[in-house]
C-alpha cells in the first residue's frame, strides 16, 4: 500500500462522513465520480484518485486523460492536463505515449486561449515540458505575445516574468529590451531592470499618476524620492555584489569548463540555500543536452525547493535517472521529495 493510499483510509471517515462503515471506500468513490457529469470536475476527480488507488491508477489516469481532451475551456483544460502530467510521472507510470498526448494536448489547448495574458503564462509554463528548440520556440512565443498586450500594468509583470527565463537567449532579451524601450511610462523600466528598485511597485501606488489627488505635488516628491534611493541602491548591490547567484549561474552556461564558476556556486551553497529557479532548471537542463552533465553534476546535492512551473523537467531528469543509472541529474534529494508531496 503506498503512502497515499494509507493516508485515504485513515482520513476518510473524518473528511467524508457517508463513507463511514464502507469497506472499499476506493471504490465507493470511484462509482461517485464516474457518475458525475461535469467533463472538467470528473477529469480533476479521476487524476486525484489515481493518487491513491494504486491497482486502477493506470486506467484512472487514462479515462482522466481522455475526458481532459474533451474540456471546452483551453484554460481549465491546460490546468487539467498539467495536473495527469504531473500524476503519472508521480506514480512512474511508464506511459510514454500518455505523456506525449499530454504534451499534444498542452500546445492545442495554448493556441486556443484568447487572453494574451493568460496565454504568455501558459507559453511560459509549456517551455518546462521539452529541452532546446522546444522550450526555445515557446519562449519566443511568448515574446512576441507580449508585444501585442497594450496594457503597460500587464506588460511590465510580465516582463519581469519572462526576464530570467531567458537570460541565456540573447535574440529574445533584445527583444524584451525593445518592449521595455517602449514603455509609456520610463519609470516603469526600474520595477523590470533593478533589484532593490521593486519595492516601488509592490502596490499600484506608484504606477498610475495619480493627477486628480489634493496630494499630487507630494507625490512626486515621494516618488523622486525613493526612485533615487533606488538607484543609490543597484549602483551598492552592483559594486558590492561581484559574486551575485544569477550571474555565476549564466557565467557557467557561457563557460561551463572554468571551474572558478562552479567552485563559487558551491560556496555560495554552503552559506545559503541554492534553489532550484527556473532560470536555474533551463541552465542545467542545457548544460545536460550538451553532455556537460559530469562537469557540473557536484552542484546537483546542494539544490533544493523547484517551484512548480519547473516540476515536468524535474520529472524527466529523475526519468532519463532511472532508465539510465550514468545519468546524475536524479542527485537531488530535496527536488525528489518536492515531487512526492
Amino acid at each position: 500500500m503506498s503512502k497515499d493510499s494509507h493516508w485515504l483510509n485513515l482520513n476518510a471517515d473524518r473528511l467524508l462522513p457517508e463513507l463511514v462503515d464502507k469497506r472499499n471506500i476506493k471504490e465507493v468513490l470511484s462509482s461517485k465520480i464516474k457518475s458525475m457529469s461535469n467533463t472538467y470536475y470528473k477529469s480533476r476527480a479521476l487524476c486525484q484518485l489515481a493518487e491513491f488507488y494504486d491497482e486502477q491508477s493506470p486506467d484512472l489516469l487514462n479515462e482522466s486523460f481522455q475526458l481532459a481532451k474533451s474540456i471546452q475551456e483551453p484554460i481549465l483544460k491546460f490546468q487539467v492536463l498539467e495536473k495527469i502530467f504531473n500524476i503519472v510521472h508521480y506514480k512512474q507510470t511508464q506511459y510514454k505515449s500518455l505523456v506525449q498526448g499530454i504534451i499534444k494536448e498542452l500546445v492545442l489547448s495554448l493556441d486556443n486561449i484568447e487572453s494574451l495574458y493568460d496565454r504568455i503564462i501558459a507559453s511560459i509554463r509549456l517551455s518546462f515540458y521539452g529541452s532546446g528548440d522546444f522550450r526555445q520556440t515557446y519562449l519566443t512565443y511568448a515574446v512576441d505575445t507580449l508585444m501585442k498586450i497594450n496594457d503597460d500594468n500587464e506588460k511590465i509583470e510580465l516582463i519581469s516574468k519572462l526576464k530570467p527565463f531567458i537570460s541565456i537567449y540573447d535574440d529574445l532579451q533584445i527583444s524584451l529590451n525593445e518592449i521595455t524601450e517602449n514603455l509609456k511610462n520610463k519609470t516603469q523600466n526600474y520595477y523590470i531592470n533593478s533589484y532593490y528598485g521593486k519595492i516601488l511597485f509592490t502596490e499600484n501606488y506608484l504606477l498610475i499618476c495619480p493627477i486628480q489627488n489634493e496630494g499630487f505635488s507630494d507625490y512626486v516628491e515621494i516618488q523622486a524620492l525613493f526612485t533615487l534611493f533606488a538607484q543609490l541602491n543597484d549602483i551598492k548591490l552592483i559594486i558590492e555584489n561581484k559574486d551575485d547567484i544569477n550571474q555565476l549561474w549564466i557565467n557557467l552556461f557561457k563557460d561551463v569548463d572554468n571551474e572558478s564558476n562552479i567552485k563559487r556556486i558551491v560556496e555560495t551553497a554552503l552559506y545559503n540555500e541554492l534553489f532550484l529557479t527556473p532560470q536555474v532548471a533551463i541552465i542545467i537542463d542545457e548544460l545536460v543536452q550538451k553532455g556537460q552533465e559530469d562537469a557540473i553534476s557536484i552542484i546537483f546535492p546542494y539544490i533544493i525547493k523547484p517551484p512548480n512551473e519547473v516540476l515536468p523537467l524535474v520529472h524527466k531528469w529523475f526519468a532519463d535517472h532511472n532508465n539510465n543509472q550514468k545519468n546524475k541529474t536524479g542527485r537531488f534529494p530535496s527536488c525528489r521529495s518536492k515531487i512526492c508531496v
